[in-house]
């Protein structure tokens, strides 16, 4: 067994002053110095506090709003939210570190997050992905949803456009870097259908899983250009692209900002970031990601850019510039017969068009019909069926065999689908402005029109055939003799519209003539005879794409 060892005197005296001594000493400084620690930091106290994460919920809305010094409108701005037609699941307010005095918002808001550093716009984004709903609503502080805003998003997405959506859409000239003359929204252009933009701005809607793409790369700019940065990496990494949806003139509750809230409260200039250089630091943005390969929607789509809302818009203004112009629209049942495909519609419709292969009558009148398919003009344009009507192929097929230029190709679907409630609300009322002359079918009542009608010309079963000769010499026979110039006819005459409308563009073409279908069947008294006529809610939403 080892002999113990004994401490000396002065090894008894060190170890006593260092465990009894030195150690309490170290003990009470200690806790002197946690004393002071609590006593001198300021202690966060929140007046709300948050509950626990609910479990994911796929088709519910997180909705994210940045606090820095225009909190006295987050009230409002809440309000407005938690108004939806389609309620947010959570309200969550990312708060920057500001100038002035910060406000405990956490009883307006379901969960808040205060920094103490300006994030500017970057860490809304970034809170983002803690969401734990399918969609994600950013909004800045000086936008004010209206009460449909998430249920006209949705919608958007339910019809195909499923992307980046905003409330501020701006079309970017295909030179000079940024520019944000050409807008899309509640504070440019107010379409009554999805436009396909450059990037959206004010207020985003998008699927959770959207938001990645806005960490795929190192932004440009730190200071400036998230709207920019965004939009580009979602369609560069994702092929994700960037909507506006519909922003009716005559139905605001779709908007995403009540305008007069945007424009009034948006002049307080209160950023942090430099603001003398902001445009040319976005243009500096735009043409680094231009060499980096971003085709934007103008250089995509051509000089001028087609949309379904904006050709629409296109033949409303020539209408009351008084511009002449002929449109002739060519649907499925006109191109079986120009094909020599057998068809037979005479017991559907008011006695509507058949054809059979070899009949000597019905072969003469589809070579008429067929030349006013290929008949090339300036003012002459020719509706077709889109690609998502009838497929890409078929639609293809349909374009190479017209022979027509890409400028004057629009879609046969022009006045109807989403497109019918701006033709109620615009081309009617330019038509109204025009003396008008009709050709339609011998049942039609005309006295219930919206405008006047100065002349009309009737037709009855098969018309294409039983009375395209008598019909053609009557309305040449009319205009001739009257001297007939700048006045407008239209035609709801069913195949027999188009042969009529070519011809006359060939021999007097000082008028305006335009195929305008069926869309006035109801109003005439002849019956609800298309699906959009009965208030059918997909045909109404339905966004021909080119």
């Amino acid at each position: 067994m080892a002999e113990k060892h004994k401490k000396t005197l002065k090894q008894k005296i060190k170890w006593w002053w260092d465990t009894r001594v030195i150690g309490l000493f170290r003990v009470r400084l200690a806790n002197s110095w946690k004393k002071n620690l609590n006593h001198t930091a300021d202690i966060i106290s929140f007046n709300h506090i948050a509950p626990e994460l609910a479990q994911p919920k796929p088709d519910g809305i997180t909705v994210i709003l940045t606090a820095y010094r225009r909190t006295e409108y987050l009230a409002d701005q809440i309000k407005a939210i938690r108004k939806q037609t389609i309620a947010p699941t959570e309200i969550w307010v990312w708060s920057n570190l500001s100038p002035d005095e910060l406000r405990d918002v956490s009883s307006l808001a379901d969960r808040v997050v205060v920094s103490n550093t300006n994030w500017l716009f970057w860490g809304r984004f970034a809170l983002g992905n803690l969401a734990r709903t399918g969609y994600v609503a950013f909004f800045d502080d000086d936008v004010l949803p209206q009460p449909k805003w998430f249920e006209n998003c949705l919608a958007t997405i339910d019809s195909g456009y499923d992307g980046i959506l905003g409330g501020s859409g701006v079309l970017l000239p295909i030179e000079g870097g940024y520019s944000s003359k050409n807008k899309v929204g509640w504070n440019g252009k107010h379409l009554t259908t999805t436009a396909q933009v450059d990037l959206v701005g004010h207020a985003w809607f998008m699927r959770k899983k959207h938001v990645q793409y806005m960490w795929r790369e190192e932004p440009c700019s730190w200071d400036n250009g998230e709207d920019i940065h965004l939009s580009y990496m979602a369609l560069k990494h994702g092929g994700i692209k960037t909507f506006v949806p519909p922003h009716p003139e005559n139905d605001q509750s779709l908007w995403s900002c009540r305008p007069d809230f945007g424009k009034i409260v948006g002049r307080k200039k209160v950023a942090t970031f430099k603001t003398a250089d902001h445009k040319q630091t976005r243009t500096n943005i735009v043409q680094k990601y231009h060499q980096d390969g971003w085709t934007i929607v103008e250089a995509e789509n051509g000089d001028q850019i087609k949309t379904f809302a904006g050709d629409l818009a296109k033949f409303n203004q020539k209408l009351k510039n008084k511009e002449n112009f002929s449109l002739v629209r060519f649907g499925d049942g006109e191109m079986i017969v120009i094909n020599g495909e057998s068809i037979d519609l005479s017991k559907k419709c008011n006695g509507e068009h058949k054809y059979t292969p070899n009949n000597e009558e019905d072969e003469k009148h589809r070579h008429i019909l067929e030349q006013s398919l290929l008949f090339k003009n300036k003012q002459y344009f020719v509706g077709l069926p889109c690609r998502c009507c009838v497929g890409d192929e078929h639609c293809d097929q349909l374009r190479a065999q017209s022979q027509q230029d890409e400028s004057n190709l629009t879609w046969a679907n022009i006045f109807v689908n989403a497109n019918y409630a701006a033709f109620l609300d615009s081309t009617v009322p330019a038509l109204q402005s025009r003396t008008i002359n009709i050709v339609c079918h011998t049942d039609a009542n005309i006295q219930k029109l919206l405008f006047t009608v100065n002349k009309d010309f009737r037709v009855g079963a098969n018309a294409w055939v039983a009375d395209y000769g008598h019909l053609i010499g009557e309305i040449e026979g009319y205009i001739s003799t009257n001297e007939i110039e700048n006045e407008v006819f239209i035609f709801c005459a069913g195949v027999l519209s188009n042969m009529l409308i070519y011809q006359l563009t060939k021999a007097y073409p000082n008028n305006t003539y335009i195929d305008l279908g069926s869309v006035f069947d109801s109003v005439m008294g002849l019956g609800k005879t298309r699906k959009y006529l009965k208030g059918s809610k997909k045909q109404l939403k339905k966004v021909c794409v080119w």
